[in-house]
This record gives C-alpha cells, sequence and structure tokens, in this order.
C-alpha cells in the first residue's frame, strides 16, 4: 500500500452516527479479531468492515480492482473523484462494481458481497488537473446490508472543523494497493500515517504540494517519511480515526509523489487526503436528493436514446435536443416575426432564457411567442433520421406567450442575474418527438465536457440547428480576461465560462443569448439531459477558442421551482 497521483475524498453528518439505516450503529467493528500500503502489515478479516473495494467493467467481461472506498450508508460508499474518471471522461455507473465485505480481493469469501453501482456524484468543482475537491459518492441499485463483515463508517462529526484537532496524531489506512514488491496485493493491508500540518507538508516538496494542497485547507498531509505509506490503488480508501468508542473517517487517500525514477509513488513523501468535514454539507444533500434528480419532477426529461459511451459529436443534431427553443419578436409596425434569441423548454409550460432577451428597455421588440421544434428555419416541416434510423417529419409549434418572469435582480450588478423565465399560453405537445423538456438539477454534478445547442447569429449554416463542444474554463482566468475590456463577471459562481472547440474558423460565430448548455447524467439505468447554463454574452473578437459567459442555472434553482410552483397550484 502505497501512492502515486493517488487521491483522496471523504463526507458528511454529526454527532455520533453516520447516514446508515436507522438504528444501525456506524464505526462499530463486530469481530474482536486483532486484524496495506507499502511496509505495511495484513489486516485480519472483517478489521475494516467499512473498507470498500471499487471495481471497473471490462468490456470483455473481466473486471478490475481501481480504488477503494468507504461506506457510509445502505446506498452510500465515498471514494475519490479521480477513481471515476479515465482520461478526462466521467465514466457512467454502469461500470463499477463495489465488493464489500472483501479481505482476498482476488478470492472473495462467502461473507462479501457485490453491488451494482447506478449513480456515480462527482464534486461538482472536482478539478482534474490540481486533484482538488476530489471527492464522489456512488449509489448502489440495492441496499447494502450489514453484517459482522460489513458496516458503515461514522462521518467526521464536525463540519469544517479545523485540522488542529488531529495534528501530530495517526490515522489508519486500509487497501489493497502497490505493496513491498511493486505490485497489487490481494489481502488487505492496513497501516498508520502521522497527520502533518499544511506548512511542514508544502515546505517538504514544494513544486509539488503547492499545486495540491487547497487554499481553503479543503484536503490535508500525512505520513511518516519512511517505507510505510499509501501507493497506487490505495486512492479513494479513507483515514480512519477512533474516537470514545467508534470509528470516524477524516479523509480520502487523493494523491502522492512519484519516486525520483517514476515507476511508481514515492512511500518516504507525505500524500494529501480529502479532508472530511469540508464536505459534510454537500455529502447530507446529495444523499437528501437521491430520489430527487430533476428539480421539476419530470421524470421522462431529457431522454437520450444513445449509450452512453457514445461521444456527443457522433450522435445526429435532428431531434437530439428537441428543448432547444426560439423566441418569436414582432415590431410595433411590422407584422414579420423575427427570431433573435434561444432558450430551453424545461417544462410544458415553461421556457427558460437569457434575461436581456425580454428586457424591453433595450430593443422595440415584443416578445409575441416561443417557437418549439424547430431545426431548420428555413423549410417546415423539417425532415431528418430519427434514432431508429427511419425518416421523419416533423413541424414546428409556435406558442404564445402569457407571463414574462425576470429575475428581481436582473443587472444588478451589471450583467448579472440575467435570466427570465417565460410561460406559455398552453402546454406545449410533448408528445411529438422534436419537443421535449430538459431536466434540471437539484444539485450540480462534475462534468468535463459540455454540449451547446442553437443557432448562431451569423456565419455559414445559421438557419440550422447546431451544437459545439465547450469546456469549462478556469473562473478567474475568465474573469481576468473580461476586466481587460471592463466587464465585470460574479464571483458568487452566478456565472460560468466556457471555451469551445471548432474544426474551422468558419464555425466561429456566436449562439444567440439564451442556448442551452447541457451534460448527460447516468442515473438508475437511464441516460438523461440535464441543463447546465443558458448562453449569455461572448468575447466581442470571436477567435478560436475564445471564452463565452454562461448563466448557471443551478443557482437560480429554488427561484424557478417557485414560480412554477406557484404558477401551477
Amino acid at each position: 500500500m502505497w501512492v502515486i497521483p493517488v487521491f483522496a475524498l471523504l463526507l458528511m453528518v454529526s454527532a455520533n452516527y453516520s447516514s446508515a439505516a436507522k438504528g444501525v450503529p456506524c464505526g462499530q467493528k463486530q469481530l474482536t479479531f486483532l486484524a496495506y500500503i507499502y511496509k505495511g502489515n495484513a489486516a485480519l478479516e472483517a478489521e475494516w468492515p467499512w473498507h470498500a473495494a471499487v471495481f471497473r467493467k471490462q468490456s470483455n467481461g473481466g473486471e478490475d480492482y481501481i480504488c477503494g472506498g468507504s461506506v457510509i450508508s445502505e446506498n452510500f460508499v465515498l471514494t475519490a473523484a479521480h477513481c471515476t474518471v479515465s482520461f478526462r471522461m466521467s465514466l457512467s455507473a454502469d461500470n463499477f462494481l463495489v465488493k464489500l465485505g472483501l479481505h482476498n480481493k482476488s478470492y472473495p469469501s462467502e461473507h462479501s458481497r457485490t453491488h451494482e453501482v447506478v449513480e456515480v456524484i462527482r464534486h461538482d468543482s472536482f478539478n482534474i488537473n490540481n486533484l482538488r475537491n476530489d471527492i464522489a459518492l456512488l449509489r448502489t441499485e440495492e441496499d447494502i446490508t450489514f453484517s459482522d463483515y460489513i458496516q458503515p463508517i461514522c462521518l467526521w462529526p464536525v463540519e469544517k472543523s479545523e485540522l488542529n484537532s488531529i495534528l501530530s496524531s495517526r490515522g489508519t489506512v486500509a487497501g489493497w494497493g502497490v505493496g513491498d514488491e511493486y505490485k497489487l496485493v490481494d489481502i488487505l493491508q492496513q497501516a498508520t500515517l502521522s497527520v502533518v500540518d499544511y506548512a511542514t507538508c508544502l515546505k517538504s516538496k514544494p513544486e509539488h504540494f503547492s499545486k495540491l494542497l487547497s487554499d481553503d485547507k479543503s484536503n490535508f498531509c500525512a505520513g511518516n517519511q519512511n517505507m510505510t505509506n499509501v501507493c497506487d490503488g490505495d486512492s479513494g480508501g479513507g483515514m480512519y480515526f477512533k474516537i470514545d468508542n467508534a470509528w470516524y473517517i477524516r479523509g480520502i487517500v487523493s494523491a502522492g509523489a512519484r519516486s525520483e525514477t517514476g515507476r511508481r509513488c514515492d512511500p518516504q513523501q507525505f500524500v494529501t487526503f480529502t479532508d472530511i468535514p469540508y464536505y459534510l454539507r454537500w455529502i447530507s444533500q446529495h444523499q437528501e436528493n437521491v430520489k430527487k434528480r430533476n428539480l421539476l419532477n419530470l421524470g421522462s426529461c431529457g431522454l437520450d436514446s444513445y449509450n452512453i459511451t457514445i461521444p456527443e459529436s457522433k450522435k445526429s443534431v435532428f431531434l437530439q435536443y428537441p428543448w432547444t427553443a426560439m423566441l418569436e419578436f414582432k415590431m410595433e409596425s411590422s407584422p414579420s416575426i423575427q427570431t433573435i434569441c434561444n432558450g430551453a423548454l424545461i417544462h410544458p409550460r415553461f421556457v427558460i432564457t437569457a434575461g436581456h432577451c425580454v428586457d424591453s428597455s433595450i430593443r422595440k421588440l415584443k416578445l409575441k411567442s416561443v417557437r418549439l421544434g424547430e431545426f431548420n428555419l428555413k423549410t417546415n416541416p423539417d425532415s431528418g433520421k430519427s434514432f431508429s434510423g427511419e425518416t421523419v417529419s416533423t413541424t414546428t409549434q409556435s406558442i404564445d406567450v402569457e407571463k414574462v418572469f425576470k429575475h428581481p435582480q436582473f443587472n444588478s450588478p451589471r450583467y448579472d442575474n440575467n435570466v427570465a423565465l417565460l410561460k406559455l399560453k398552453h402546454p406545449a405537445d410533448a408528445t411529438r418527438s422534436n419537443v421535449k423538456p430538459i431536466c434540471l438539477p437539484t444539485l450540480e454534478d462534475y462534468n468535463e465536457i459540455y454540449t451547446i445547442s442553437g443557432w448562431r447569429r451569423v456565419g455559414r449554416q445559421s438557419h440550422i440547428l447546431k451544437r459545439d463542444t465547450a469546456l469549462l474554463e478556469d473562473h478567474e482566468k475568465c474573469r481576468s480576461i473580461y476586466g481587460k475590456i471592463n466587464i465585470s463577471l460574479s464571483s458568487d459562481g452566478n456565472q460560468i465560462c466556457g471555451t469551445y472547440y471548432h474544426e474551422n474558423v468558419h464555425d466561429c460565430f456566436h449562439f444567440m443569448s439564451g442556448a442551452p448548455l447541457q451534460y448527460v447524467k447516468n442515473a438508475d439505468r437511464k441516460n438523461q439531459y440535464f441543463l447546465k447554463g443558458l448562453f449569455s454574452f461572448g468575447f466581442p473578437k470571436c477567435q478560436l477558442n475564445y471564452t463565452d459567459v454562461f448563466i448557471n442555472i443551478n443557482r437560480y434553482a429554488q427561484w424557478i421551482a417557485s414560480i412554477v410552483m406557484d404558477e401551477e397550484a
């Protein structure tokens, strides 16, 4: 058991309990045995009954051990977020298995149990580049049954508690990571490591830990600076401490340093751990919302028929984003319709768009209606291939707008809170294949790649619905870029920035305001699109890899839900 860029994190709650089943105490070893880790020692069976093994399924039907984890409740195993990502791609839930009550990982006993995973929840601020916020939850398909060999660990009892409470103390780590012979071990190993302060850790290897250590103290260091340590394969496992008569998890194995030869981890260096108390609220929120992933309770929203492994660029654009809406305006002196903004259908009666699109002080245009089911602005009906391969013909729906709800703090401060809801005069006909609502998330989840869909303002084929890939940009870097042209972006998360990849410079034209930014979430064996943001405005000099600003929809979840509930009551 050692550690190379290993990774770690942890989770939630209070007092002397976990979120396990009612009446089940946490952090209790049911068998009183004496019972790894590099230069550690073998644990006895049931010595660490909350320690889990995370396996990844292979295309040939096999499975590979990849990381450790910790059981915290009947439905959740805590692990490191980086364990759920491969080559910067977020892996779906059906890629994973969790094995519990395991001692010899190659030869499970009659006491061990295997659970399918139906949802992976990564911290929305997880950063694959520096492993900040390296924490994730794995939700099991079936409830975990506790036994002498399978038990939940207690979560550290105080949210964002000071590290001083465990400085100079020693916690226990367990795992099947790389051992003395530089290969993964079969028998679960254990070792005790000393927690060290921020300054000591940083001074030990400044060029390494200056990147990994978080300024907000959401991770910490531990190690003995000898040949006893965690190593490759121990990522995701916990650091456990005994308080009074119960065991608690304080950290998740996250990242270590490579040896000078670059082969594996360097067991003489410190290792970073995700600090659980910092994430208690995040853990609690996701566990409480496990049965309500969609804000507006639309069970069939955003359904994606493609396999989760299919890249977005390989999917058809026709019928793939049936929530993408076009706003229709009229000038007072002309009967003609002008389409100048996009939006997203989030409910049969509601479309969400950018606030400035409906701000009457900006232009002498009056919003009349919303067009749904559009694809080619020059043809009606549209024709194309469905998911099943058959040719289908679709027509649009134009529905008048009954009410406009502009955010009460719109443009205050300037450019901020740029969001509005449109209530339609009657429900959209969502039985059509080209008109469906997209899901709204109750809580944000991590994604590396997002997709924007809509119509471009100008450019070749701007009359046809297009999509593009967007990578989220570091917000502080984005704020600095826009600050140079005297545009001050929000610092509280209301706005997010995205950088596009264009295959051709001729495609470098902005989408219309209100174009939806979305991602696919795999949970409960369904793939569904969720709305991440809406295009707000872009850098005036349109160049390859330019950065656009989006409205962060999740920040307005409560406002959206309250309006929809009040209007539908």
